[in-house]
């Protein structure tokens, strides 16, 4: 299974940083965390001093094809007002031609 893993200030003054970890083990709140949260100090170098301005920790399931099919239908609904709403124009078929 996989999670994601992301860290907020919950002041808005730093941007949320992410990761994506493996974990076979049952489901274990403080272990995600910590290796997520590992994972993010080594690959941006940071201490904990650089940690510290993070306040707030959100774990989800992370399942690829579920996001991706979730933002195609975001995208159709948004392109769909878009046209209803003059902004845009449908392109027209070449076979109409």
């Amino acid at each position: 299974m996989q999670y994601q893993v992301t860290i907020f200030d919950t002041n808005n003054v730093y941007r949320p940083v992410s990761t994506v970890i493996d974990w076979d083990k049952p489901f274990d709140k403080k272990g995600i965390m910590n290796k997520g949260i590992i994972k993010i100090c080594q690959k941006h170098y940071w201490t904990k001093d650089n940690l510290a301005k993070y306040q707030q920790v959100k774990i989800r399931e992370y399942d690829k094809e579920k996001i991706e099919a979730e933002n195609k239908a975001r995208y159709e609904a948004i392109k769909e007002a878009k046209y209803e709403s003059g902004e845009w124009k449908r392109p027209k078929n070449k076979k109409e031609r």
